[in-house]
């Protein structure tokens, strides 16, 4: 029996649960979709900037979202292996490569890894067989459970409100705090040139100053005039303009396009720097001395060996512990159809 039994949540009140967090409706549901209020649309965008950021608006940064692709979809094509001092044993547990759940062992580490590059943290729980003690029964099958329905008080893990029992869950604590944390200020930067890319784009032509020449026009008059001028701006042909007699147009503010692509670029470096993910595989460029010399294969072999292990030590170690698997008996990913290294799991070593 695992925790998610003890609750009484049978396999389609698990997939009810996941629907209704992932916004997924059935076609043929009853109950009809109800507009939300959304709390930004009532604050100014300075009030925005000082909201907790969450997720979403995290992944609304292309640079996030693409470093985000890049780790969950990478790691989670690893499959696991359970080895000894040997190599990998014949009999591996099955929770490893299937699941009892509504969620794929390949969604299972997805969404275990996005967990850990935004919160730090990631909970599995584990339904386990019936010999040996408690905490070393093997495990039958392991879920994913979504960070806002645990919590951690007073050295307990509580999932969906109830105190989990030693050897019911599996804690993934990762040498990061998570991103939006580590990473607010450059993740609020990144917003703001987001925006002003934005802003620019639907207004190419620099700050207009329709400057009144005499007072012929009237306080209605002139700010007609300044509406119609800011919604051609936005229309189609809207480089043509008529001015009265009246009026002169000045423009003002003048700003070089090559600065939103440098510092839309440098988001994808600090981003990558937050996530250990070098910023050439997120399609950015960093500045380098004229006599280093790198390729495309160079920068994905150093992905692998130096940026992957950052998010797949913390799982490989924690599902390597005697709690998860026999002692003696590690878990490590298993790179070899897409690295292609010596050995299909690494070199041995002693648990």
């Amino acid at each position: 029996m695992g925790f998610m039994d003890r609750l009484g949540l049978t396999r389609a009140t698990r997939i009810e649960r996941a629907a209704h967090r992932l916004g997924i409706v059935s076609p043929y549901s009853t109950a009809a979709p109800l507009p939300q209020l959304i709390v930004t649309d009532l604050l100014t965008e300075e009030q925005q900037a000082n909201l907790p950021l969450t997720r979403d608006l995290a992944l609304t940064i292309p640079a996030v979202s693409k470093a985000r692709n890049l780790l969950v979809s990478t790691i989670a094509n690893f499959p696991l292996r359970e080895l000894d001092k040997t190599g990998p044993v014949t009999e591996q547990s099955s929770f490893l490569y299937r699941s009892d759940s509504a969620v794929s062992p390949y969604e299972r580490m997805l969404w275990t890894i996005d967990d850990a590059i935004f919160y730090g943290v990631a909970l599995w729980t584990v339904t386990r067989g019936e010999r040996a003690r408690d905490e070393r029964r093997p495990i039958l099958d392991a879920e994913w459970v979504p960070f806002g329905d645990w919590t951690i008080h007073d050295g307990r893990v509580y999932v969906y409100d109830e105190p989990a029992l030693k050897g019911e869950v599996i804690l993934f604590n990762f040498p990061f705090e998570g991103l939006l944390h580590v990473g607010r200020t450059t993740l609020q930067g990144a917003r703001s040139v987001e925006s002003a890319w934005v802003d620019r784009a639907r207004n190419p032509i620099p700050v207009i100053e329709l400057h009144m020449i005499d007072d012929q026009l009237t306080q209605d008059e002139a700010d007609e005039y300044r509406k119609a001028w800011a919604a051609a701006r936005r229309a189609k042909d809207g480089a043509i303009g008529l001015t009265p007699p009246s009026m002169e147009l000045k423009t003002h503010g003048e700003l070089k396009p090559e600065l939103y692509t440098e510092g839309r670029n440098a988001i994808r470096t600090d981003v990558g720097s937050h996530l250990n993910v070098r910023a050439s595989m997120l399609d950015g460029t960093t500045g380098v001395d004229s006599l280093t010399y790198t390729t495309k294969d160079g920068e994905r072999n150093l992905f692998y060996e130096l940026d992957l292990p950052f998010w797949t030590g913390t799982i490989e170690q924690r599902l390597s512990m005697d709690d998860v698997v026999a002692r003696g008996h590690r878990v490590r990913f298993d790179k070899y159809e897409l690295y292609n290294p010596p050995a299909p799991t690494g070199p041995t070593m002693e648990d």
